[in-house]
């Protein structure tokens, strides 16, 4: 019904119309948009070289994809943080404040102390260390001479080098015993020698900082780990280039520097510039993956800072990732005759050999020989498209036939190769680049001082020749692993030529590094294994085997204690500890000696021979797991009297022990470890069996438990001096 307006009349609606019909066809869709742009990640910052170029980087590290692709160098600022901010504050802030400390010591001191800071400053001594030097209350002792000057290993259970080592030694007389001898009346300065002192302008004043020969004094005054080798080559390198284990190319650098250092101037396998100068040419001639990764294993076992570098065995370490991928590249690689594979081959060797692993370690020793007689290494002439590859074959020829005399004499069996290469080695006087020089620096030295490492190499491989002809007069069929006593005279004057022919810097009175004290040692062992067969035999000569054998071991053992007093044994190297083991077997029979029991003076001296080679090993063993293996026969030989004065001496962590007890991995080796007197007594001195002998070993309390004799077969250990 319509409704009324206010007055009355009807009001007109509005007419509803009815729904219209709704279509069947389904909407139509609203048009499309083009999908959103996805934008590039955010880069943090970018390279050097995009940034030249004003393009985008991808900011990969350690190389870009656009660097990558066009194969050019990537490199990136330091990302600046407010940590680093932070940090870059407090040591501007702690060096302004050390600055003026000295400054203020500097006027308040005395003249002579004054004198003496800043002599110190000038001779390249942190300001820091002088403060805190001072702030210690040891002003007179600490900055009157330059620390390193004044030190110098303790030995370990008497202090004093033995009275019937002085007597008649040429070692004794030497700038390193002077120098590393709290006890001399000599200084250094006065007897540096003379291809040092040549250094200096007309003598020069060697106390004054700063001249050359007061620089290269380091070596005689400094230990050879304090040193860090310096060579614009391994400066250049990128070793993330050559391997799928790591990308950290300064880390990789750094532990290439420290296995360059130390552990290379004995096997030197390869020629250090070819292999470097490849390495960041990206040449194949004398640098492969292969020999990348298998160097880059064996020097993680020399780098301090990995705590765990002796565990081989251990996957999550540098040391095993390097060596599987080694294992991988050699398994697809090795049947090709190339360079580096040769090489490779040696560095395998060596490293199963540090791990008590030399039963699997010789096959790659074979390989490499037999790819060697591929390329004609031993076959006369060497050739090559160029001098520089040439060079590189005669250099790894001799290092082979130098590696393998020194196995087969180590292991007495025959050696693979009787004759030396036809080429013969440069003179280094006259050619020491076509070595590779070693160069390094000390710490507060202004200069780099050579390492001789072509005057050791040359030296090296003419000793191993003599050792090799030992090898098969010794070890031939029929032989029974000795020479008679007219050889033996004759090998011994051909060895004297050799020693009195040596360089300058390999003569007992000035020889010091490593290497070269290494060199000395491996002389008298030969002469050792040479004459100890031959002590029964009665023949009226001068000097009589005794007092050969005598001789060699009294020099031995001034060596040991020479290379303690200036190095310690705490660094890495590997073959130290043969001449140790075999001293170390020297002093136990000696003490043993039931037939001539030492006297009291005596015996003391055997005893701090003694604890200090087991000291050597006990340091040596947190770098390579062969001289854990040393230690615990060296100990299991021991007498419960020298068992206890080891202990008190050097303060065994029982924690550390029990971990170590715990790791205890099997010892493949047939290595005799001391000098064989007889053939039949061979396996008495295999490590492998001693080892086995001795693995029940309880280093904390002196004794073993059962099973365990203690003592080497047909021996019996007693509790009486």
């Amino acid at each position: 019904m319509a409704k009324n307006q206010p007055d009355g009349r009807p009001r007109h609606m509005r007419r509803i119309l009815p729904a219209p019909v709704l279509s069947k066809r389904p909407p139509s869709p609203p048009p499309q948009q083009p999908p959103p742009k996805a934008r590039a990640p955010n880069v943090v910052a970018a390279c050097e070289e995009c940034r030249r170029h004003k393009c985008r980087c991808s900011g990969e590290r350690p190389v870009c994809g656009r660097c990558l692709k066009r194969s050019i160098h990537c490199r990136y600022r330091e990302i600046v943080t407010p940590e680093t901010l932070k940090q870059t504050n407090d040591d501007l802030r702690d060096r302004g404040n050390a600055n003026e400390e000295v400054l203020q010591l500097l006027k308040n001191l005395p003249d002579q102390e004054a004198h003496d800071v800043l002599a110190r400053l000038r001779s390249g001594t942190s300001v820091s260390t002088i403060v805190n030097q001072v702030q210690a209350g040891d002003l007179l002792l600490q900055l009157a001479v330059a620390p390193e000057t004044r030190f110098r290993y303790e030995f370990p259970y008497r202090s004093e080098m033995p009275a019937e080592f002085i007597v008649d030694n040429p070692y004794l007389n030497s700038t390193l015993y002077k120098a590393a001898s709290l006890y001399s009346n000599h200084s250094a300065s006065s007897t540096l020698p003379h291809h040092v002192a040549a250094t200096s302008d007309h003598g020069g004043n060697l106390d004054k900082p700063g001249t050359a020969a007061a620089e290269h004094q380091s070596l005689y005054l400094k230990p050879f780990h304090a040193a860090h080798m310096v060579d614009p080559r391994l400066s250049d390198a990128r070793p993330s280039l050559w391997t799928a284990v790591c990308d950290d190319d300064a880390l990789m650098r750094d532990v290439l520097a420290v296995w360059f250092r130390c552990e290379y101037q004995f096997t030197s396998a390869c020629q250090k510039d070819y292999f470097l100068e490849d390495m960041v040419a990206k040449r194949h001639d004398f640098c492969s993956s292969l020999l990348v990764n298998i160097v880059l294993a064996y020097a993680c076992v020399c780098y301090p800072r990995f705590s765990n570098r002796a565990e081989y065995w251990n996957p999550h370490t540098l040391v095993y990732r390097f060596l599987a991928e080694a294992k991988r590249l050699w398994e697809l690689e090795a049947a090709k005759p190339r360079l580096t594979t040769i090489q490779a081959g040696m560095f395998f060797n060596v490293f199963h050999n540090l791990c008590g692993l030399d039963e699997i370690g010789q096959a790659y020793r074979i390989h490499a020989i037999k790819l060697a007689h591929e390329l004609g290494f031993y076959d006369g002439p060497i050739t090559a498209p160029s001098e520089r590859m040439r060079n590189g074959r005669i250099y790894t020829a001799w290092a082979l036939y130098s590696w393998e005399a020194l196995v087969g004499f180590s292991f007495m069996f025959l050696p693979l190769l009787e004759q030396p290469p036809y080429d013969p080695l440069p003179d280094p006087l006259k050619d020491a680049q076509w070595y590779g020089e070693i160069w390094l620096k000390y710490p507060a030295s202004q200069v780099l001082t050579p390492a001789y490492f072509g005057y050791g190499f040359k030296a090296k491989c003419d000793f191993r020749l003599i050792m090799n002809k030992f090898c098969h007069a010794a070890y031939s069929t029929g032989s029974g692993g000795s020479v008679s006593l007219d050889e033996a005279n004759k090998l011994r004057a051909r060895l004297l030529k050799w020693y009195h022919g040596l360089p300058r810097p390999l003569l007992p009175e000035t020889i010091v590094l490593p290497a070269h004290l290494q060199l000395h040692m491996y002389y008298h062992n030969l002469i050792l294994s040479i004459y100890e067969p031959l002590l029964e035999v009665k023949r009226n000569q001068t000097p009589t085997p005794q007092a050969v054998v005598a001789e060699a071991s009294r020099y031995m053992q001034t060596l040991i204690r020479l290379y303690y007093l200036r190095h310690g044994f705490e660094s890495m190297d590997l073959f130290i500890v043969v001449p140790l083991v075999d001293a170390g077997f020297h002093c136990i029979d000696d003490i043993n000696n039931k037939n001539q029991k030492p006297s009291p003076a005596r015996l003391e001296v055997l005893r701090s021979t003694l604890i200090l080679i087991a000291k050597g090993l006990h340091s040596q063993r947190s770098n390579h797991y062969l001289a854990e293996a040393l230690f615990r026969v060296v100990r299991g030989r021991m007498r419960l009297q020298e068992a206890a004065l080891l202990k008190t001496s050097l303060h065994f962590d029982e924690g550390e022990e029990e971990r170590k007890a715990g790791m205890v991995q099997a010892v493949r080796s047939h290595w005799p470890v001391s000098v064989v007197k007889k053939k039949e007594d061979l396996d008495h001195h295999i490590l492998g069996n001693l080892v086995e002998e001795y693995a029940h070993l309880n280093v904390e309390d002196g004794t073993t438990q059962p099973g365990s004799s203690g003592s080497l077969p047909g021996e019996r250990q007693t509790g009486k001096a």
